[in-house]
């Protein structure tokens, strides 16, 4: 079996993405989602700048500076929208809907960037969209759920779908542009930097306890490494194969949650997780 460079980047960034939701999980239970999200985006970016002196940067044109905007403020919209969604919502709802945005981002790619698939990548692509969206949640959890606990939820989720979705899209373009890591660094330097305004706008407490520093910089460093490598994975490969692969981080999360809290997986949780590995399959062939 033959692995396309953009199915390897996408799967580094769902591992990266994967474990270091799991510790940001652990994070936020102690110090709350605002200041993880903060600190651990201030580390990513501190990485990336690192990385920054070892690769020749290009500098963008107004029209792309728009875009990276954009594509940050987005972000940021989705992350916030997200973490709002569990605090008002359930777990159960917000996590599946958000973790959709792989399908705003890959109709879009295939309607607007002038993507094809062949018949077993789509296929692929399907499967691997429909296993995300078995693992996010677990059935008897849904079933408890009244209707208006899942409308609350869902409405904030919703957003960061779109959101995210939208975003992915920019970054896409702009790695066309400006190659695969500027845009990362740009992207996540305007979302750190609107985090910060947002503290300041809305008199947040950022600080963070030194005993948790350790768990945020392994958020940071691997939620960077990530972002880079599906931005190495669209410059190589198209977003609507990417993406899928990338997205399905949530069974990483699960299979940690399994193996180090003792969390029970759900039947629908086990087929998701069949139907990625026989969707990642499909799209590595």
């Amino acid at each position: 079996m033959n692995i396309s460079s953009g199915v390897l980047f996408g799967l580094v960034a769902m591992l990266s993405w994967g474990i270091a939701d799991f510790f940001a999980a652990r994070a936020i239970r102690r110090a709350g989602v605002f200041k993880t999200l903060v600190w651990g985006q201030a580390v990513g970016l501190l990485v990336l700048i690192a990385v920054a002196f070892l690769v020749g940067l290009a500098v963008p044109s107004f029209y792309l500076v728009i875009i990276i905007l954009l594509a940050g403020f987005l972000n940021v919209v989705a992350c916030l929208a997200f973490y709002h969604g569990l605090q008002v919502g359930k777990v159960s709802i917000v996590s599946p809907v958000s973790a959709s945005w792989v399908v705003v981002t890959v109709i879009l790619s295939l309607a607007f960037l002038g993507e094809n698939l062949s018949r077993s990548q789509a296929i692929g692509v399907v499967l691997t969209i429909s296993g995300v969206f078995l693992t996010s949640f677990k059935f008897r959890d849904l079933l408890k759920l009244r209707l208006r606990n899942l409308a609350t939820g869902a409405q904030f989720a919703a957003i960061s779908m779109v959101a995210w979705g939208v975003h992915y899209i920019f970054i896409d373009v702009l790695v066309a542009e400006l190659g695969w890591f500027l845009p990362v660094l740009l992207v996540k330097a305007v979302t750190v930097f609107s985090l910060l305004m947002y503290s300041g706008f809305a008199n947040r407490d950022i600080s963070y306890p030194r005993s948790f520093v350790p768990m945020v910089v392994v958020v940071g460093i691997l939620e960077a490494t990530a972002f880079t490598a599906y931005g190495a994975g669209v410059a190589s490969e198209f977003t609507a194969i990417v993406a899928p692969v990338a997205a399905t981080f949530p069974v990483v999360t699960i299979l940690l949650a399994r193996i180090f809290f003792k969390e029970m997986v759900e039947i629908n949780q086990k087929i998701g997780i069949g139907a990625v590995l026989v969707g990642l399959v499909l799209l590595s062939i």
